[in-house]
């Protein structure tokens, strides 16, 4: 008996699949909108920190964080705002070894 080759209506039916990923990314964009500012102002809160402001002992006025200023999420507003600045990568090339003498030197 043959198995597998072409049968005439099987398989995948083209483009449902993206159909429905296609929907899916229009009703999350749809949501995010709706809900911008809540989310950016979040974020920038989180970039702060959440602080209450109080007197101590001396009468001077201090900041105590209920929540400590998130330094990556400040760093993501930035690099949105102004752009990522250049990264620069040093590499180190690996040294080559010669295969044939290394094999001469131990057969000597």
């Amino acid at each position: 008996m043959a198995k597998g080759g072409y049968r005439p209506g099987a398989g995948r039916k083209k483009g449902f699949n993206a159909i429905k990923a296609e929907q899916a990314r229009a009703y999350v964009i749809e949501r995010i909108t709706k809900e911008l500012d809540s989310i950016i102002t979040a974020q920038i809160e989180a970039a702060k920190g959440i602080y209450v402001e109080e007197v101590n002992e001396k009468g001077e006025r201090i900041r105590v964080f209920k929540k400590e200023p998130n330094l990556r999420t400040g760093e993501f507003l930035l690099n949105q705002n102004i752009g990522r600045s250049k990264e620069t990568i040093e590499t180190h090339k690996m040294p080559t070894i010669d295969w044939d003498a290394v094999r001469a030197e131990f057969r000597a």
